[in-house]
């Protein structure tokens, strides 16, 4: 036999208040399992029932076209996404591997591609993107951009490295 568990007490009223993009308008019916749930309408106009725990949580913050609109592209499987997201990884995450040898030297990644793939994603393909390339910065000592940023092979890479240290 399972346990119900049932709210006690009064909900607390959370109308006209903001969370993320959405604003509480009214008292929606309690969902399934007797949580108190919230009529909020999103910024983006539509409307939408949301659990009050959520909402105070954290765990909701929009109707979801917050979601949508970050996937609109579709290519998270696909290896210039993967190109692009590692490159951000090495500059920025100071927990990647391989950070010390972007990140640590001060190479980042310019504002233009940091914050859009699509961005990224057309100046590869006009560049000459193709599989079987990877990302080459011209002056190994500058960040990721257009100006500095090439499709090269594995060799051509080997031969745009960074003198390796000799160890003594």
């Amino acid at each position: 036999m399972t346990k119900r568990r049932y709210r006690m007490g009064k909900a607390i009223d959370l109308t006209g208040q903001r969370f993320g993009r959405l604003t509480v308008i009214r008292q929606a019916e309690n969902d399934k399992f007797g949580n108190i749930c919230w009529w909020c309408r999103c910024d983006c106009g539509k409307e939408k029932a949301i659990s009050g725990h959520h909402l105070r949580a954290g765990q909701s913050t929009s109707c979801g076209c917050v979601r949508i609109r970050r996937r609109k592209h579709g290519d998270a499987g696909s290896k210039l996404y993967q190109v692009w997201a590692n490159m951000k990884q090495r500059c920025l995450n100071s927990r990647n591997k391989r950070y010390k040898d972007w990140g640590g030297r001060g190479i980042t990644v310019c504002k233009e591609w940091l914050e859009s793939y699509d961005k990224f994603k057309a100046w590869a393909i006009s560049s000459g993107y193709r599989e079987g390339l990877s990302i080459d910065r011209i002056d190994n000592d500058g960040d990721y951009c257009p100006d500095n940023c090439r499709w090269a092979t594995a060799s051509e890479q080997r031969r745009n490295q960074r003198p390796k240290k000799r160890s003594q």
